[in-house]
């Protein structure tokens, strides 16, 4: 009896136990329906920000086209839903965060689902952590990994952070950065190829980074691959984008979706986006292989020139003629050249004696002035015996047109050199000097050209 007893008691509590486990795991039903448009993965590794941002991006897109419906899926639910099964679930969102973490989440038999829906026809999104996920392996801070459960969907690998834009390890890990197309967007650690340990980008490039241009977005088959967040909402866990940047983003994300899934959602008009100014591009405006604010010519991202003005003055171009003469002459006049009779320095100087009246002569320089923010044109020239028929004129070209810093005619005659200065614009490509001299003892002397640039 007490043996029986002992079999009915074990019995009875194995039954407790079982429905207890029952009660306490209930069976995971799947919320898709049939009017479901687009699920995003809401479980581990799916950060609060990026699913944050989704939702704001998503919200927005509601608003554009009413008809659009989504929902969020947890680990779980992936594994219980057959997403072959809805025929119009157009795409299947996977956000920024950690793939590890997302990939061990969801496990064998949420790749499992996810790969099969693919494979019928559907169409998927990754936004940074995202398109790690996509991938079969990838390089992260320098460290090389392949996960089991990653989806193994996009066949390259792909790398992270880009520490020149944002080091993911170091202050706050992010950076809004420039695209090639004129987009400004978050960067927070996505992946790209060609960087360090990559080379071949497979698929279409639709947006590179303005740094190296290096792969942002990417159209692979069913796939839009992204390693900027475009979804990301301004100031929700981050600052530097605009409202305006944010909503040009928004339309440009919903059209890529649309061209990667073959829907007809409603995208609003998509207007030029802003120019971006040169301290915030991403580009080496002033050829010293320092761009935007890494620059020391840029003191804020608004600041529109990257040239450096606090540098000491050089000298951009500087003749004394000693060295022979390289001047280009023109004109029906006598030419100028190198002169020994009137000398302000060394033992030569440029000048032209008696062009004859009503011809000019002419002597031309190129200058190039490219990443400079001042210039100035200084000379010493020495005038003898121009009267009312004479002409002496020193000019710059810029925009065109030949355009005088002096022009001097009859009474200029001095007794030496007089140093003159002038400043001209950095557009300024060639210098030149003029002479109208008639007579035997007429002429015109410049020595000392240069041009101070800063």
């Amino acid at each position: 009896m007490l043996r029986g007893k002992n079999i009915l008691m074990a019995l009875v509590l194995v039954a407790n136990l079982i429905a207890v486990n029952a009660y306490a795991r209930p069976a995971v039903s799947c919320p898709i329906k049939s009017t479901t448009d687009f699920v995003y993965y809401s479980g581990s590794g799916a950060s609060s920000l990026s699913q944050s941002w989704m939702v704001h991006f998503l919200d927005w897109w509601k608003v554009q086209d009413p008809t659009i419906e989504y929902v969020k899926l947890s680990a779980a639910e992936i594994a219980a839903c057959d997403m072959t099964g809805y025929p119009d679930l157009d795409m299947y969102i996977e956000p920024g965060g950690d793939a590890y973490l997302a990939q061990r989440a969801i496990g064998a038999s949420g790749k499992a689902r996810i790969n099969s829906f693919l494979d019928s026809g559907g169409s998927y999104f990754g936004a940074c952590a995202g398109w790690y996920f996509a991938a079969a392996d990838y390089v992260w801070q320098d460290n090389y990994y392949a996960h089991p459960n990653v989806l193994g969907k996009y066949p390259a690998t792909v790398e992270g952070s880009i520490r020149e834009i944002a080091d993911y390890d170091l202050s706050s890990g992010y950076a809004v950065t420039q695209l090639d197309n004129g987009h400004r967007a978050l960067y927070w650690g996505g992946p790209t190829i060609g960087y360090e340990f990559t080379s071949a980008v497979v698929g279409s490039v639709d947006a590179r980074f303005a740094y190296r241009g290096l792969p942002a977005v990417v159209k692979y088959n069913n796939m839009l691959l992204t390693s900027v967040h475009l979804e990301a909402y301004e100031n929700d866990g981050f600052t530097g984008l605009s409202t305006l940047d944010r909503e040009a983003n928004y339309r440009y994300l919903a059209r890529l979706i649309n061209q990667v899934a073959g829907t007809a959602f409603v995208v609003p008009v998509e207007p030029p986006p802003p120019v971006p100014k040169a301290c915030d591009d991403g580009l080496d405006n002033d050829g010293d292989s320092k761009f935007d604010m890494y620059d020391p010519g840029c003191s804020s991202k608004t600041d529109d020139d990257e040239r450096d003005t606090s540098l000491p003055p050089v000298d951009a171009f500087f003749d004394t003629f000693e060295g022979g003469f390289t001047w280009t002459v023109s004109g029906a006049g006598r030419p100028w050249g190198i002169r020994t009779d009137n000398v302000l320095d060394g033992s030569y100087s440029a000048g032209v004696k008696k062009t004859t009246a009503g011809n000019l002569s002419f002597m031309q320089h190129a200058i190039n002035l490219s990443g400079y923010s001042t210039a100035r044109f200084e000379y010493a020239r020495k005038l003898v015996g121009l009267d009312v028929a004479d002409d002496f004129s020193a000019e710059y070209f810029s925009s065109g047109a030949w355009k005088a810093v002096e022009v001097l005619g009859s009474g200029s005659e001095n007794g030496g050199f007089v140093a003159k200065s002038f400043d001209i614009p950095i557009s300024a490509s060639a210098i030149r000097f003029m002479c109208e001299a008639g007579a035997v003892s007429e002429g015109c002397w410049v020595d000392n050209v240069r041009i101070v640039v800063q």
